[in-house]
């Protein structure tokens, strides 16, 4: 039997995401474990969102954030549907809840891992079917896409590719190659007894941004690029999850909001022909 470990930095707890990974269909042969590493009570993101939630749009990216937030779950509904809960102190997020993990887990029991933010919206229940039994992959992330990606496209640059720790999947052979943890030494901002963040000063956690730089480097270094993976080349937005920005769907930095719409209606065509055709 093949194990998957899911690996959620929880910080926002909107409640549709956590049913929604727990309600994912599984492969003959594989059983996944879900864990939230959190880096706060959840009282403290429903302080956060009442003003944000209160004046949603209905835009399709407002609708997108009413579903995801019909509520901000409380622990007791994040462990009723089968989530082991833990809250460890809020020293780096993204790769930084996962390295929280392994200190504590053998990962070694798994084959595969799906590390990812708590404000990201799946699309779909078929996610694991799909994923899980592709081998020709170490990495496979969200999207490749940014503002800079096009800007270097259109310069005739190498195109970058982007493991941000938003919500990729790492094999077991990857995680091996790392040495069973994340290279964080490039990052510096620890936020240590800190349960709130801004609502809207987008570059708060702007150095937490140098925690992927590391691991882009071990892949070009050892040339692995060939075997990384990407669902999306639109910034946050594939088929199978709308990754959020500080919390929203709604909420985008402009110099990649024509990116991410452009994401949003490839999204939208792929399941009108799922649904019709």
């Amino acid at each position: 039997m093949k194990k998957l470990a899911v690996i959620a930095g929880g910080w926002h707890f909107p409640i549709t995401f956590f049913e929604q990974i727990a309600a994912q269909k599984i492969p003959d042969g594989w059983e996944v474990d879900l864990f939230c590493v959190s880096h706060r009570d959840p009282v403290h993101a429903a302080k956060d969102k009442v003003e944000i939630l209160a004046n949603l749009g209905y835009d399709r990216r407002g609708l997108f954030d009413r579903l995801l937030y019909r509520k901000v779950a409380t622990v007791a509904e994040v462990e009723v549907l089968g989530w082991k809960y833990e809250l460890v102190p809020n020293t780096m997020g993204d790769f930084g809840n996962t390295n929280q993990w392994l200190e504590k887990n053998d990962y070694k029991k798994y084959d595969k891992f799906l590390i990812t933010h708590d404000d990201n919206f799946i699309l779909t229940d078929q996610m694991f079917m799909a994923v899980l039994p592709q081998d020709d992959w170490l990495i496979c992330t969200n999207t490749t896409g940014n503002s800079q990606r096009r800007l270097r496209q259109y310069l005739h640059l190498p195109k970058p590719f982007s493991l941000r720790g938003s919500f990729e999947f790492f094999t077991r052979e990857m995680m091996d190659m790392l040495g069973g943890k994340f290279d964080l030494s490039r990052t510096t901002l620890t936020r240590v007894g800190v349960t709130s963040s801004s609502a809207t000063n987008m570059s708060e956690l702007s150095d937490w941004n140098q925690n992927d730089k590391p691991l882009r480097d071990f892949v070009r270094t050892h040339k692995l690029e060939s075997r990384i993976r990407a669902f999306s080349p639109f910034y946050r937005m594939s088929v199978y999850c709308l990754e959020g920005e500080r919390g929203f769907i709604h909420k985008t930095d402009r110099s990649n909001t024509k990116e991410e719409d452009r994401g949003l209606d490839m999204i939208e065509r792929y399941y009108a022909r799922k649904t019709f055709v």
